[in-house]
């Protein structure tokens, strides 16, 4: 110390003082941002495959009645109008086909000869108005069924987004 002056402490060694400095702040903040960017849209997607999965537990009395239909009758329902084939089924029919949820508008028998199958059409956010197909293979004595969805250019029925579907119609 010169001149008698009094030498005054610097700020850090002031007890009991502590704190974050602004770096450290904002070097916690950036961290932060990059995990939620890259956590949303893992969530978006986890949260869009839980409602196509809805559609296909939906689908499953409809599953059922087509498997017991064919099995009594050797064959498909025959009616051309989707309303009748599900009230050849004993199904429920209208607007709604043979059911319908909080993200599912419609799901339907589609019966054509060549590819028979149940179509789901979906509502709500970035699956409106999208579709999945399970279609159903009677080759092999048993009903096989396999999830597709149509492309997502398709324009009479965009299917889908391949990201969005649950691993069973991957």
């Amino acid at each position: 110390m010169q001149g008698g002056a009094v030498e005054r402490p610097r700020r850090s060694q002031v007890a009991g003082e502590s704190g974050f400095t602004l770096i450290e702040l904002m070097i916690v903040v950036a961290i932060i941002g990059i995990l939620a960017s890259i956590a949303v849209p893992l969530y978006r997607h986890y949260e869009t495959r839980a409602k196509v999965s809805e559609g296909l537990i939906l689908a499953q009395p409809l599953k059922q009645a087509v498997a017991e239909y064919y099995s009594t009758h050797g064959h498909l329902p025959k009616s051309n109008s989707w309303n009748g084939v599900l009230a050849e089924l004993n199904m429920p029919s209208g607007n709604d086909g043979a059911a319908s949820g909080r993200y599912v508008q419609r799901i339907w028998w589609h019966n054509d000869p060549d590819a028979p199958g149940i179509y789901i059409k979906y509502s709500g956010g970035s699956i409106q108005d999208r579709v999945v197909y399970l279609n159903a293979d009677f080759g092999s004595g048993a009903i096989r069924w396999d999830c597709t969805a149509p492309a997502e250019d398709d324009s009479t029925n965009p299917g889908v987004p391949a990201d969005d579907l649950p691993a069973s119609c991957r």
